[in-house]
């Protein structure tokens, strides 16, 4: 998610609020100062700094209520997530901008929960009355989202929302012990957010120092291995052995508007006006003319899409191979030789590599052209790579991987995570792209789980 995008619903659900607390002020205007006040004669009164900060909760309650719910459809069927951290360790292996964004939004969204109940109330000044209302209240949403189909059930966004709460208390109430105990004394309630701040760095420092990336296919927890039947057709080596680890192409996205653009210039194109709606982890670019043009980038190895949407004009046109390779040469795509050709459907052909190494490099993927009756190509998705060696590493045996696998250390999407048969047919050295643009050596166990064709990936090293 880009930060447009959070700005923007923040916004649109902040005038959401106002507008919704602006109501609900005529409401109460009309209650408490007409029928409490004048008509039944009441004698309680509201201080300023109660309706000031009520306002304000109520305002907040409300941006939750509509970024939670409102901003999603009903789409999710419910569901649990039960496993403690699991969401953590899914954003550690993939380590992607937008899965840490979903866990760190989930704290700061109860930040101000925290701070302003404090303000709202005296008594929730005592810890044990904010954490208690913080937990029933994420409670409540959690609850609503399982029931309702507008989300699942998750025990990581309970630890997150409430941890967010903490660290508001701990803000306002050491912000308001400062003045009279001074700032030694008002340490402990800084502690929470110091302590996430301290445990983010030395996670994020940890990261960016060693060599390579984290692998997306580590499970976030184990398949249930207890009553399988497991069967293997081939003989495991238990002794280590090396690979070569390659590098991807990375790009900046500096880098990555450069291609975009010699691209389209390729076509004759003009670029003065090319849109540019890019997330952290790919580009988004769009020329919108008479006709529209678009490529979605990767900046981790450089592969894209790219589509002329004139195609919804056109009809598919089959062509041959030779032809098909002179039309690419102007998009500056050149095909590996002996790469594996063939036709997908009328107007639909795919190129495939299967990792062929030449010197040091390694070229990997496919590359899907679709080609229309007009003679142009209009639709390009290139997964084909070449990838430069970085060095040998040691990677772990057939053995200790075929271990990891009756561990259950491996993905298997299931509703229950739980198999019957594993029939293991044999087992090759494949390889993965890590979170940093690292090529790594991974197992591949070409299975069958359950009745169904399945490759089970370990990490080699």
């Amino acid at each position: 998610m880009r930060l447009q995008e959070i700005i923007g619903i923040v916004r649109e659900y902040f005038f959401l609020a106002l507008i919704a607390l602006i109501v609900l002020g005529i409401i109460f205007f009309i209650g408490y100062f007409i029928v409490y006040k004048k008509l039944l004669r009441g004698k309680k009164r509201l201080s300023k700094k109660q309706l000031l900060f009520g306002g304000l909760f109520t305002g907040y309650v409300i941006m939750v209520i509509g970024v939670t719910f409102l901003n999603r459809g009903s789409n999710f069927q419910g569901g649990m997530e039960l496993s403690f951290l699991s969401s953590y360790r899914e954003a550690w292996y993939s380590f992607s901008v937008r899965h840490w964004q979903f866990v760190y939004l989930n704290i700061f969204m109860f930040v101000p929960f925290g701070i302003l109940l404090p303000l709202l109330q005296s008594r929730y000044r005592r810890a044990i009355w904010t954490i208690g209302a913080a937990l029933l209240f994420t409670l409540s949403i959690e609850t609503f989202q399982l029931m309702t189909g507008y989300g699942i059930f998750e025990v990581d966004d309970l630890f997150n929302n409430l941890l967010g709460a903490i660290i508001g208390y701990g803000i306002i109430m050491g912000s308001i012990s400062i003045k009279a105990k001074g700032i030694k004394r008002s340490f402990f309630y800084f502690s929470p957010l110091l302590l996430v701040v301290i445990l983010s760095g030395s996670m994020f420092t940890y990261y960016y120092l060693k060599e390579f990336g984290n692998l997306s296919i580590v499970p976030n927890h184990r398949t249930n291995m207890t009553n399988a039947t497991i069967t293997i057709d081939v003989q495991l080596a238990d002794r280590k052995t090396t690979a070569p680890i390659y590098r991807a192409p990375s790009y900046t996205k500096a880098a990555a508007d450069e291609f975009v653009l010699g691209f389209f210039k390729r076509m004759n194109l003009d670029t003065s006006n090319m849109e540019d709606n890019s997330y952290p982890d790919e580009g988004v670019y769009w020329i919108r003319d008479e006709k529209s043009y678009n490529i979605w980038f990767r900046f981790l190895d450089g592969s894209y899409r790219y589509t002329d949407f004139s195609s919804f004009d056109e009809k598919p046109k089959d062509i041959d191979e030779e032809t098909l390779k002179d039309n690419l040469t102007k998009f500056g795509i050149d095909i590996p030789q002996d790469a594996y050709f063939k036709k997908v459907e009328t107007g639909t052909f795919e190129w495939t590599v299967d990792k062929k190494i030449i010197e040091n490099q390694l070229i990997d993927g496919s590359l899907t052209v679709n080609y229309y009756n007009d003679d142009t190509v209009k639709g390009i998705d290139n997964q084909l790579i070449t990838y430069d060696k970085v060095r040998d590493v040691q990677i772990k045996s057939e053995q200790e991987a075929y271990k990891e696998i009756l561990d259950g250390k491996f993905n298997h999407y299931s509703e229950n995570k739980m198999i019957n048969t594993l029939h293991i047919h044999k087992i090759d050295v494949s390889y993965y792209l890590d979170s940093k643009g690292y090529y790594q050596p991974v197992y591949a166990f070409h299975s069958t789980v359950d009745g169904m064709d399945m490759t089970i990936l370990i990490p080699g090293i």
